[in-house]
């Protein structure tokens, strides 16, 4: 079982976000300056576009951007970038409510569409922009967490499995939880697989990486998924300092990954005492690949004398 604090630093991070609205049919276009890599980045900024403004997520596209759009931006990373990008896009969305504020106050009862439409004849411009500045209210925090895990291990071959993980994170009020729980069992297991298989092996005459492929450099794939797999996220818990209270999840559980090694560890113990040999200190380093593991058990008896 290991514990984890993971501090994250908002920092001078920018994300600009130009959204724009169409008289048509009212619906929205957002380009912002994040790169979507697979981490529900998008899907955040919907959701969020959607709740501020009040209309379907149905209404909302989200645009290329551009170096025009997203002048400035940041790298995407830090696991902070869904975070910001979707307080810009609050923030633009406010901008433009208040644009629209006067119109909406003469009509009653009337519908996003008809509102937009309203306010496109009496020339009011629907677009926004934002980017985060130093005074705004988000400040860094720190995301808790604890994953349990379970491993079964061969110690002739050095195979092993995760049988089963229980991992609680103190996400904050999630921005959207199967998003975030998707996110954490990625870090996860691909920090699983950086402390077991990811090793690279260098050519000791030359210094040629000689796993460069991947016929002889693995990852993580379906079979090393762990058989029970629980992720619970802290319920009752909001961010007062986060967006909409939520806390990031992209990169602190990949930290939580390193969970397996002192897994493996307690196993290997296991084996050598069952082995007979002494509780003297041994080396284990990462990644723990199989043959190493083989090696750290020391069940063939020729390797007492090696050693």
């Amino acid at each position: 079982m290991v514990p984890m604090r993971y501090a994250v630093h908002y920092g001078m991070w920018s994300y600009p976000v130009y959204l724009t609205v169409y008289h048509q049919d009212g619906t929205v276009a957002i380009s912002h300056s994040g790169i979507e890599m697979g981490q529900g980045l998008n899907t955040k900024v919907v959701q969020v576009t959607a709740k501020t403004l009040g209309i379907p997520l149905e209404k909302i596209k989200v645009r290329p951007a551009n170096n025009l759009t997203g002048a400035n931006a940041s790298v995407t990373g830090g696991a902070v970038t869904s975070e910001l990008v979707s307080y810009s896009a609050i923030k633009a969305c406010e901008i433009l409510l208040a644009k629209m504020a006067p119109v909406k106050a003469k009509l009653k009862d009337a519908s996003w569409e008809r509102i937009v439409d309203e306010c496109h004849k009496e020339g009011v411009e629907m677009a926004a922009s934002y980017l985060l500045s130093k005074n705004d209210g988000v400040k860094s925090y720190d995301v808790y967490a604890v994953n349990l895990l379970e491993v079964e291990l061969d110690v002739l071959t050095g195979e092993n499995k995760v049988s089963r993980v229980d991992l609680i994170e103190d996400t904050g009020k999630s921005l959207s939880p199967e998003v975030d729980i998707g996110q954490i069992e990625g870090a996860l297991i691909m920090g699983m697989g950086y402390w077991t298989i990811e090793k690279l092996i260098y050519d000791p005459q030359n210094g040629q990486l000689l796993t460069n492929n991947t016929w002889n450099y693995k990852v993580p794939l379906l079979r090393d998924i762990p058989e029970d797999f629980r992720i619970t996220l802290l319920k009752n818990a909001p961010n007062p300092f986060g967006v909409l209270r939520s806390k990031a999840t992209g990169e602190p559980p990949l930290c939580l990954g390193v969970t397996v090694l002192f897994a493996l560890r307690d196993a290997i113990d296991s084996a050598r005492k069952d082995a007979g040999i002494s509780d003297a200190f041994y080396q284990m380093n990462g990644p723990c690949t199989p043959e190493e593991i083989v090696k750290l058990c020391m069940t063939n008896k020729s390797q007492l004398i090696i050693q």
